[in-house]
């Protein structure tokens, strides 16, 4: 663990300024115009802990809930001091929490179940064998659309199976903790905006809607869903169960004609009117080189892991970017991000911290907003 304090952000009313002087991890920070109210915004290094086994991580009410490759899920403080631990689960893979943040689900991969803990103790609650998913890398709760299809229900759970090329969603009763197939939110198959060739991470942001991160490098972005059931969506899937897919909305490329909901893409996708457009891989401000991991604060900013350009990216409600920092020593290969907000009184600080796993260096990278820093220190921090 190292106290030693390191700036890896800038702002970007700032960095043109001194774009001359940057280094390190500044050589990844954009200089667009500002955009949004968090311009002003810059993260330091603050803490990094020794986790080799850790593989995600769940920020949950300011606390950590990380599994391991150990067979291990463990509670801890933003200190990464434990609070609790359960251990002997069967390879976890994924994990998440409820809307409400009572629950937390675990996949565990060695067994083929989803597993539910109290958020509280990590009490054991319930486990449910689901033999259709045949791989869960991400997981993600999200209650849109569930009053419409079952209103007995206590929420949706989503499983990122790229064996099988879909996002599996499952209607879960807390009550008797069953789950039910309810369809997918998206497939691998074409070139549509449901289409996701390679789910990964997954989030439920402020709105209640859904993104999914798609690892295909021909993609590289995240794409926003309203993750209601469309009912009216029975195009056959094999075993012939109705998919029931969710809804993704772009401006049309060819017509350029504006959706009718304000859904967007985050990473590079074709703009309109772009005809010579060709997917790829890009370390560009606000595109990605394999996007494996989302994250958001209270304010609906979005906090993206971007894997192989060892960096992470941070993008306005509306979907533009808004900051880059981290490099191979900062944040190596970020597999999974975690973000705590901080309230004293009346007041927030929004995403004052951000919590990285990173498989490659077996460590956890702690992460201080400016704001932060300057709100719990006596002075700024010192030029670096």
């Amino acid at each position: 663990m190292t106290g030693r304090l390191r700036r890896c952000g800038l702002s970007f009313a700032a960095a043109a300024a001194l774009a001359a002087a940057l280094a390190g991890c500044g050589e990844k920070i954009a200089i667009p115009e500002p955009e949004g109210l968090f311009s002003v915004n810059a993260y330091y290094a603050i803490d990094q802990y020794d986790d080799p086994h850790a593989r995600q991580l769940a920020v949950v009410n300011g606390l950590l809930y990380v599994v391991g490759d150990d067979g291990s899920l463990v509670k801890r403080s933003q200190k990464y001091d434990e609070r609790e631990r359960q251990e002997g689960l069967a390879d976890p893979t994924a994990i998440c929490a409820d809307d409400d943040s009572g629950l937390i689900f675990v996949w565990e991969a060695g067994i083929g179940a989803l597993t539910v803990f109290d958020v509280g103790n990590l009490d054991l609650l319930y486990s449910v064998a689901l033999p259709a998913v045949q791989s869960a890398s991400h997981l993600a709760a999200c209650r849109t659309g569930v009053e419409a299809v079952d209103a007995n229900a206590h929420t949706f759970v989503y499983l990122a199976d790229p064996d099988s090329g879909v996002v599996h969603r499952y209607a879960y009763y807390a009550e008797s903790g069953t789950a039910t197939p309810m369809g997918i939110l998206c497939r691998d198959g074409g070139l549509s905006v449901r289409s996701v060739h390679e789910p990964a991470g997954m989030l439920r942001d402020i709105e209640g809607r859904l993104w999914v991160c798609d690892a295909d490098t021909s993609r590289n972005w995240a794409i926003r869903f309203d993750p209601t059931p469309d009912l009216e969506d029975v195009s056959a899937v094999p075993g012939g169960q109705a998919p029931w897919r969710g809804l993704a909305y772009l401006v049309d490329a060819a017509t350029c004609v504006p959706p009718t909901e304000a859904d967007y893409v985050l990473g590079d996708a074709r703009e309109c009117g772009e005809t010579d457009w060709v997917g790829g891989p890009s370390d560009e401000p606000g595109a990605f080189h394999l996007p494996l991991a989302l994250a958001t604060d209270g304010s609906g900013r979005y906090f993206v892991a971007d894997h192989a350009n060892d960096r992470i990216q941070i993008f306005t409600p509306e979907g533009l970017v808004d900051l880059v920092f981290g490099d191979e020593n900062l944040t190596p290969a970020p597999s999974g991000i975690g973000v705590a907000d901080k309230t004293i009184g009346n007041d927030t600080n929004y995403g004052a911290f951000i919590f990285v796993v990173s498989a490659t260096s077996g460590q956890v990278h702690k992460f201080i907003s400016h704001e932060e820093y300057t709100d719990s220190n006596t002075g700024p921090p010192p030029e670096q």
